[in-house]
């Protein structure tokens, strides 16, 4: 399955890293990755919509992960970024419906 990093279009931040999650994280899309994200910070369900990534209402990014990049989960913002850099590609921005 995909390894998928979710960026915070607002802040720039992580908000999570698929890999974090063992198992668990292998997940096939990347609305899926928020929601995994999304249950295990005990976070309401919500829909999402994806749109451009110039979009203004973009709430996400979220980045592939390659597998040539490493396999052990990020530690903290600063690694995630890194692997983005060096190994992601952006796949989609997502849009949140009901937040």
């Amino acid at each position: 399955m995909a390894r998928f990093i979710v960026i915070e279009r607002a802040t720039g931040r992580v908000y999570g890293d698929t890999a974090r999650f063992g198992a668990a994280g292998d997940v096939i899309s990347p609305a899926d990755a928020v929601c995994l994200i999304d249950r295990h910070a005990d976070r309401p369900t919500r829909s999402f919509g994806y749109v451009n990534a110039d979009s203004a209402t973009a709430q996400y990014d979220v980045y592939e992960i390659q597998h040539s990049g490493s396999e052990r989960a990020s530690a903290s913002d600063e690694e995630a970024q890194t692997l983005i850099r060096e190994c992601g590609s952006l796949v989609n921005s997502l849009v949140s419906y009901n937040s």
